[in-house]
């Protein structure tokens, strides 16, 4: 029994001194940034935080980098549904989404908003494959925040034949502390939020998805 104490503690006291290395690697490993390609067929901005991700994705278009910009539609909540049912239609994020692009000088008819709705990261990136497949799409460049690109990327290339080059680019308008992100609330949840559904992408998930936005 003592043993056993003297190993707890030393596993306790060791772990308190890997601890600030630790928690910073949590944070850095969540972000990714892949090199972009010389041209891309499409830049997609992926739903949920419009307002970090639209100047990244704008900045790219006008670079030259991609002659289209494309834009998911995420489900509709209930209340929503049972309003339009009544006759009025609130504005969506892939409508405001739009409406700020033009506003940074994107013309309309280089935004291309996706038909099919998606509830979750794993169901839009099925949307993108499959469009991407449909449309002969070869090189994509896929912008999001700075703590979802991980698992964005892993989601994507899953979803994606292996002919389709990805690069997954974090929004630099996001301000995501990755190195004490511990010492923010809003950063902290999101943290653990990813590696909660990291762990549901690797023990479930990605045995559901096939290429081309097939499950």
């Amino acid at each position: 029994m003592p043993r056993l104490r003297t190993t707890l503690a030393a596993l306790v006291i060791a772990g308190l001194l890997l601890l600030p290395l630790a928690l910073p690697a949590l944070g850095r490993f969540l972000v990714v940034s892949d090199p972009l390609p010389a041209a891309a067929d499409a830049i997609v901005v992926l739903a949920g935080a419009p307002q970090e991700r639209l100047a990244e994705a704008a900045h790219l278009l006008r670079s030259g980098l991609a002659p289209r910009l494309v834009l998911t539609r995420e489900r509709l909540p209930a209340a929503a549904v049972a309003l339009a049912r009544e006759g009025a239609r609130l504005p969506e994020g892939h409508d405001l989404s739009r409406r700020a692009l033009r506003d940074l000088g994107i013309p309309a008819e280089a935004i291309v908003t996706l038909p099919r709705r998606a509830a979750s990261t794993t169901s839009e990136a099925l949307v993108v494959a499959a469009a991407a497949c449909r449309r002969g799409w070869r090189r994509l460049v896929v912008v999001t925040s700075p703590p979802h690109t991980r698992r964005a990327r892993m989601i994507l290339r899953r979803a994606l034949p292996p002919a389709i080059d990805l690069a997954v680019r974090p929004a630099g308008a996001a301000y995501f502390p990755a190195s004490h992100w511990w010492r923010r609330r809003h950063a902290a949840k999101y943290v653990l939020f990813e590696y909660q559904k990291l762990l549901n992408f690797w023990l479930r998930e990605r045995w559901a998805i096939a290429p081309c936005g097939m499950r």
